[in-house]
């Protein structure tokens, strides 16, 4: 099984609890899927993505790991994934492309909820990138 993270999750942005969670995880491999990628502001500032997965959507950029490490109860507590009907998001499984243009299907947090409308879309489908030219701040990083 594997795992694609698109934001918070990303080792290189990971704070605090989310730090924690992907500790574990081996280095990944840049991947890519299709959807829509949105930021929203969180509770302490900070900011967080939410993707929608479309086969015909914009390109949206991540890492996909080998999820042996992955504590899926923790996990899915962290991002307020489960069947409920007040879940922010549902662990789901997407295809992702790898840099060999080779397709495998891994898990990913997809947004569960309508978008916010105070939700910025990112253009171009990287949450890293949108960061760093907009020198905002991922969620957890005080």
């Amino acid at each position: 099984m594997r795992l694609f993270v698109y934001g918070v999750l990303i080792k290189k942005l990971a704070k605090g609890r989310a730090a924690e969670l992907v500790a574990a995880l081996d280095d990944g491999l840049p991947a890519t899927t299709r959807g829509a990628l949105y930021a929203v502001q969180g509770e302490d500032g900070g900011w967080y993505p939410i993707l929608l997965p479309d086969p015909e959507g914009g390109e949206v950029h991540g890492v996909v790991h080998e999820a042996g490490a992955v504590e899926w109860q923790a996990m899915d507590a962290f991002e307020d994934a489960h069947d409920g009907p007040d879940a922010e998001y549902r662990r789901k499984t997407i295809p992702v492309m790898l840099p060999n243009a080779l397709v495998v299907d891994a898990q990913a947090y997809c947004y569960a909820r309508e978008v916010p409308a105070d939700a910025v879309p990112i253009e171009g489908g990287s949450f890293a990138r949108w960061l760093e030219d907009t020198g905002r701040r991922p969620i957890g990083s005080r």
